[in-house]
């Protein structure tokens, strides 16, 4: 507590001078007036770093402050509001660069849409058991006359029969068995309480079964938790633990019965983990979760978790939270832990000197209490799941067996024919696999476009470029900048020149430059770039324009707020994105994040590009132009910013998106900015720029693009925490800030 006291003073400070600087970068981002020229290679060289918290608040000093206000807020409706206000300063700011949905692909399927959970958080989305699979591809006339059927049936508990009765008139037939059909990142842990990341929670989702779950129809049901109430004054939280369920090794051997205690065991080791579990989006929310987290306290029977008996479980939390039971559904969280398997794999309780042992290192160091069993594991190959034979609702399982197939990306094709022999059963398709149905005649009968999940990807601003090698092989550069200079790099020692570390001095400087971000934001031809993996037809589709869906959420009541000055009444029914678009609009930035026509009038903020601009980002561009040169930093056609960008090589989709950012933002910005584009050899290499590092300096990148983010609860808190300071923020690490969770 003490450390949240002194950032709210350091936030004061901080704010006072940046206000003093107008828009302009201040002395914090000015070029290192010695840059530390080496005399060879990058070991003999350190980056000037700059204060973390201070280039933060300069560039995102107004989101901050404004989710600190909306988190005092006394409703819900009132706290979505002004949430919708932080989320609009988070888009102005130029350092987040939200680009597309997940899906909005064309897709042939043998899985019936909406035979799984389709709530927009948590990962019971991952969770198949429930799931209708044909041997037959289904006919896109007939996968709508399903989702037409869903759509009157959600919640009247009848769905799953009639599907299946649908199915059979038409002469399908189902199977008990799934291939999976996006697995393109080994886990780095099968500890899912430990990680906070979907190459962990997808993988391990199935292996452990939760309280509650949502059901087909997008019903909470009953889980491992027969039962559960809330106090009057929603503090107190009670949950009822099925007698009978148990805990397994990955041979289907018993090894526990399930209790209460095994919530008390995973929320310690879940905060244990803190900053790497993703338990700072909760432990606000649970007595002395805070205090325990940061050492405060040290005896966890005083945190808010408690279990009565083997069978009665409390959460006692500080504060009414709307969306609580919407959290119990994300694996992770609020997933049991097995306490005595646990310490049998070495893992060890207590903020201070925690270790996991063995725990989680494979899938056979883990218990389970799931509906699956991981029975093999063959990384950067496959995974296969079969039924556990202990699962408490075995018997109404459709599922089971998923094999789930390594997808590297090399061949854009694979997908296509894997779908066509059966290996899977679901197939988004990009341009070379439509242009292969229409030539197999397939295209028509059996393709169709899918709804835009809650995944956002974004691409970030590097305000702090301190690594030009991957931080888990520095024999891999990852800059390729000559700057004038004919000098090669050692691709295999890292040697880097003064040239280089001077170019990077510049990109820092511009970086940190308002009016330089803008511009690349409005720079940044989107509908093109998502053209390269979904098509001509679908490019536009799939374009989202703020971090947290524009229909997330809506009010419930009429709310008023405060925008710049003026008490503003939103109505009853007005959706997020809606909000978010005031506050943008109040502001006189030309960014458009709200279509209130759109979707047969219900409004959307995706479908269309509201940032792409050529003469707002040369605007934008003239202007940082000039306040850089007030720093002694000239920009010029033949001196231009450089900027790194990382891909897939060995991704033909990748590869042509990559090539379009470069034209997208070099012909916006007229050659002042130059892109590079640094070709990483394959998947693991990739995601080591960014996605799998701890720390934003062991980000190697200028513009991390791709990270996704879906919901883990029913709150625009679960998108906007990710770029909370100090650490606390998963995401900030891709500003090459503090660690990264």
């Amino acid at each position: 507590m003490k450390k949240f006291v002194s950032l709210l003073l350091a936030l004061v400070m901080v704010l006072s001078l940046a206000a003093c600087n107008n828009d302009q970068t201040g002395d914090n981002s000015k070029a290192p007036e010695n840059s530390g020229a080496p005399s060879q290679g990058l070991g003999e060289y350190v980056p000037t770093t700059y204060e973390d918290e201070v280039l933060y608040m300069d560039a995102l000093g107004d989101f901050y402050e404004a989710l600190q206000v909306a988190q005092k807020a006394e409703s819900a409706d009132e706290m979505y509001a002004l949430m919708a206000v932080a989320e609009a300063k988070l888009m102005e700011s130029g350092t987040f660069v939200t680009y597309c949905g997940d899906d909005g692909y064309y897709r042939m399927s043998r899985m019936v849409d909406k035979s799984v959970p389709t709530v927009q958080w948590g990962t019971d989305y991952r969770r198949y058991e429930t799931a209708l699979v044909t041997n037959e591809p289904l006919k896109a006339a007939d996968r709508q006359e399903l989702i037409a059927m869903w759509n009157e049936l959600a919640g009247t508990g009848t769905y799953e029969q009639s599907a299946k009765d649908f199915l059979a008139e038409k002469g399908y037939t189902l199977k008990d068995s799934l291939g999976y059909w996006d697995y393109t990142l080994d886990p780095e842990t099968w500890d899912t309480l430990s990680a906070w990341t979907s190459s962990v929670g997808d993988p391990v989702c199935g292996t452990v079964e939760g309280l509650v779950k949502y059901d087909m129809e997008n019903v909470l049901q009953p889980a491992l938790a027969e039962s559960w109430e809330n106090s009057e004054d929603g503090l107190t939280w009670t949950f009822h633990i099925r007698e009978g369920a148990v805990w397994t090794d990955y041979q289907g051997r018993k090894v526990a019965d399930v209790k209460a205690d095994d919530w008390v065991a995973s929320m310690q080791h879940m905060f244990d983990c803190y900053g790497d579990s993703g338990a700072e989006a909760i432990a606000p929310n649970i007595v002395n979760g805070v205090e325990y987290s940061f050492g405060e306290i040290t005896d966890f029977s005083q945190v808010g978790v408690e279990a009565v008996d083997d069978h009665t479980l409390v959460y006692h939390l500080t504060q009414r939270v709307n969306s609580f039971e919407s959290m119990l559904t994300y694996c992770g969280f609020f997933a049991p832990l097995c306490r005595e398997y646990y310490t049998s794999q070495g893992g060890t309780f207590g903020r201070a000197d925690h270790v996991s042992g063995n725990y989680g290192l494979t899938s056979t160091n883990i218990a389970y209490c799931g509906p699956y069993l991981v029975t093999s594991h063959v990384d950067r190959n496959s995974i296969v799941y079969e039924a556990n034979p202990s699962y408490w609702n075995y018997d109404n399982m459709n599922i089971k067996k998923i094999t789930w197939p390594f997808e590297e990306g090399t061949d854009p094709l694979k997908t296509y024919h894997d779908f066509n022999d059966g290996t899977i059963d679901v197939c988004d398709m990009g341009p070379n696999g439509i242009q292969q149905a229409k030539t197999d005649g397939l295209f028509d009968d059996y393709a169709m476009t899918g709804d835009l999940k809650n995944t956002t990807r974004v691409g970030f601003t590097n305000l702090n470029r301190q690594s030009f090698a991957l931080f888990n092989n520095p024999g891999v550069s990852t800059s390729n900048k000559t700057h004038e200079s004919t000098d090669e790099i050692d691709r295999n020692g890292g040697v880097f020149t003064s040239d280089i570390l001077d170019d990077q001095a510049r990109t820092h400087a511009a970086m940190n430059n308002h009016n330089f971000r803008l511009a690349m934001s409005y720079g940044f031809d989107r509908v093109n770039y998502q053209g390269q993996a979904v098509g001509e037809d679908l490019k536009e589709m799939s374009i989202r324009n703020t971090y947290t869906p524009g229909n997330f959420v809506q009010l419930s009541e009429d709310t008023t707020i405060d925008i710049n000055g003026t008490p503003t009444t939103f109505e009853a029914g007005t959706y997020y994105g809606a909000m978010i678009q005031a506050q943008i609009t109040a502001d006189g930035y030309p960014i458009k994040v709200w279509d209130p026509d759109a979707n047969g009038g219900m409004g959307s903020g995706d479908g269309f590009d509201g940032f792409y601009n050529v003469d707002n980002a040369r605007e934008c561009m003239a202007k940082a132009v000039e306040e850089l040169a007030a720093q002694g930093i000239e920009i010029s056609k033949e001196n231009p910013i450089i900027i790194d960008f990382t891909y897939a090589s060995y991704s033909e989709t990748a590869t042509n998106r990559a090539n379009a950012y470069k034209q997208s933002i070099e012909s916006a910005l007229e050659g002042l900015v130059r892109v590079d584009l640094f070709g990483m050899n394959d998947s693991e290499q990739l995601n080591s720029t960014s996605f799998r590092c701890k720390t934003g300096a062991e980000v190697s990148c200028d513009f991390p693009i791709g990270t996704g983010w879906s919901a883990d609860f029913a709150d625009p808190y679960s998108y906007l925490a990710n770029v909370l300071p100090y650490g606390d923020g998963y995401q900030t690490k891709n500003l090459g800030l503090w660690g990264g969770g």
